[in-house]
């Protein structure tokens, strides 16, 4: 799945070059564009990448995650997904079993591959940590004062 040049640009734009796990600016070299749809899952549909995509648009199909010399969040990533794939339970972003929706198991009826697969990764944080994080948050604040 090539990016072209230009939609690399804008996709480091949107984001200005802050990864999503650490929430860091980082350098252009440490960090990964990566697909939230994993490609092990597409089957044999090719994504096509538009240069005029729009900012919502892009948010909504990439993701920055780190690649530096202090690890690769991008490898972990592709490694949930690859132990999804074969086993059928989500993964668990930095060992946190919390799914946004859904639950650890891969949903019974969404296929495992194709364009209609990515509707099963909806929920687990490697996906959208962004959404993963912001749910977690709000969850443990509403559990602190109901107590």
């Amino acid at each position: 799945a090539n990016i072209s040049s230009e939609l690399v640009e804008k996709i480091l734009s949107v984001y200005s070059y802050v990864d999503a796990i650490e929430q860091r600016q980082r350098p252009r070299h440490e960090i990964v564009i990566d697909h939230r749809f994993p490609m092990e899952r597409w089957g044999n549909v090719e994504e096509t990448h538009n240069l005029n995509m729009s900012e919502t648009e892009i948010k909504q199909k990439f993701q920055l995650l780190k690649k530096d010399s202090g690890g690769n969040h991008n490898l972990l990533k592709s490694r949930s997904c690859e132990c999804c794939i074969k086993t059928g339970k989500r993964g668990t972003p930095l060992g946190v079993k919390f799914w946004y929706q859904g639950n650890e198991n891969w949903p019974r009826n969404i296929p495992q591959v194709g364009k209609d697969a990515e509707t099963g990764c909806i929920g687990c944080g490697w996906y959208n940590f962004d959404i993963w994080r912001n749910t977690l948050n709000q969850k443990l604040t509403e559990f602190k004062q109901d107590n």
